[in-house]
């Protein structure tokens, strides 16, 4: 029966994805935006099908990419949400995902003021479907050229490029923690170090301080400080553990009180840059639905903060249902085992709404006859054959 009631379930969400997949092709942008955030809850909750994934996929892609670059802006977040999920649960086919997105996103990331959503988008979908490094740094070239061209429009006074700066630092922050800092370019990223100096000097912004912060001690990990460094000049180590150390306690004399959570990032960064100053790494242990995550380096933590922020309360459903997430932490929640009881309670369940009189209770408990007492008197007689071969311990 419950095999039964599984596979019913299983229609019936199949019965939904396809419906919502149908309403993507409204032309009413209202039902539109109504299947993609059943998309984006289904997904979040790890609930995709696995059927409607195999068969669907590249058509659910192709949608979201025309909603990407027609829709409404909270269309387009929307539909740019949903394709990073479909990055995050695709497993195998991710790959294919990144290819078939990758000319749509960089057009849009060329015109230089895309929504966050879209930078997001994109990041996860080089971060999982990337094949090689070479494929994730160029995604990061892509990131890092629009990162200039915001900074030049932020110069001219754009409000709007300077609240997506910081998402745009942080997604090449992200994909910088996936690489092996002996496996970067010498010629992409000179001057990275000196452009994030100017931004810490001339920007009063707490997101874009923080993100700053970030990328500079995650490139101090990487122990590759040459390749972020000018032509002609390499900076020290020292020279940046300096300026961290001047702009975090700077932005503590300031009155920043009334945002705790970034007092209390920058404080760690604070704490990971004294380590790094003693040659130690941070550790981090999580619990995670009574499973233990232990998270041994800086690139893993940024890793785990920027993941954890994209999927919000579906996180932990994730982590403990999600092989390709597992993969990237080195996961593996134990499985506890629930062994059958050899000595159990006979238990008997009615539904008599109206049993209420003793005379009735007699009737169900009482008698010898009762379906309690047979109930009592089939597991003594089968707890006795148990003892009896030695199945229960004394």
């Amino acid at each position: 029966m419950e095999g039964h009631n599984g596979d019913s379930t299983k229609k019936i969400l199949l019965g939904y994805f396809d419906a919502n997949l149908e309403t993507l092709f409204d032309k009413r942008v209202s039902e539109r935006v109504r299947a993609l955030t059943f998309n984006i809850q289904a997904f979040t909750t790890n609930q995709q099908h696995p059927k409607f994934m195999e068969d669907n996929l590249i058509t659910l892609l192709d949608r979201c990419l025309i909603s990407v670059t027609k829709g409404s802006h909270n269309e387009i977040s929307l539909a740019a949400n949903t394709i990073g999920l479909m990055a995050v649960t695709a497993a195998d086919r991710a790959h294919e995902l990144y290819m078939e997105s990758l000319p749509v996103l960089s057009k849009i990331l060329n015109q230089g003021s895309p929504c966050s959503k879209i930078i997001e988008c994109m990041t996860l979908l080089a971060f999982f479907g990337g094949k090689n490094c070479e494929e994730t740094e160029n995604s990061m070239q892509r990131i890092w050229e629009l990162i200039h061209k915001i900074s030049v429009s932020t110069g001219n006074g754009n409000k709007h490029s300077l609240s997506i700066l910081p998402a745009a630092i942080s997604a090449w922050t992200f994909l910088l923690a996936s690489m092996d800092g002996r496996r970067l370019s010498y010629k992409y990223w000179q001057g990275v170090i000196s452009y994030f100096f100017r931004l810490l000097e001339e920007m009063d912004e707490e997101a874009l301080g923080l993100a700053v912060c970030e990328a500079l001690t995650l490139i101090l990990e990487t122990d590759s400080l040459e390749k972020f460094s000018d032509r002609c000049s390499n900076i020290k180590k020292d020279e940046i553990i300096e300026k961290l150390k001047n702009f975090i306690l700077k932005f503590r004399e300031q009155d920043h009180d009334h945002n705790k959570d970034y007092n209390e990032e920058l404080d760690f960064i604070y704490d990971v840059i004294n380590l790094f100053e003693d040659d130690d790494c941070p550790q981090a242990s999580i619990n995670i639905r009574g499973h233990l995550l232990t998270l041994s380096t800086y690139s893993q933590i940024i890793q785990f903060n920027y993941l954890k922020r994209f999927l919000g309360s579906g996180f932990e459903v994730h982590m403990m249902g999600n092989k390709l997430l597992q993969n990237v932490f080195d996961f593996t929640p134990k499985i506890h085992v629930h062994h059958e009881k050899l000595w159990e309670e006979p238990t008997v369940t009615y539904f008599v709404p109206e049993a209420r009189s003793k005379k009735t209770r007699q009737r169900l408990f009482m008698s010898p006859n009762s379906a309690y007492n047979k109930a009592r008197t089939q597991l003594l007689n089968k707890n006795r054959d148990l003892t009896k071969r030695g199945s229960i311990s004394e």
